[in-house]
């Protein structure tokens, strides 16, 4: 969900996912039973430096490292893989 969103907008290190498009792109596309999944992803890419969120608990910005996957994960879809 967040890898995607970012590889659509063109994302580079310190790009913003605000709250507003947290809700917009995610939340507004989940229903109760998919919280939880939400959840753990939010933690693994936070866990694996790809993400962080800012204190307000939704607002993301993008690594680096989060960077280099979006820009890796592009070229593989460009290449066909």
């Amino acid at each position: 969900m967040f890898i995607n969103w970012f590889k659509s907008s063109r994302a580079t290190a310190g790009h913003i996912m605000s709250k507003q498009d947290v809700i917009s792109a995610i939340l507004k596309k989940i229903d109760s039973k998919q919280d939880r999944a939400f959840q753990i992803a939010m933690d693994e890419l936070k866990n694996e430096g790809i993400i962080e969120i800012q204190p307000d608990g939704v607002t993301v910005v993008l690594t680096q490292k989060g960077s280099d996957k979006v820009l890796g994960s592009s070229e593989k879809t460009a290449k066909g893989f």
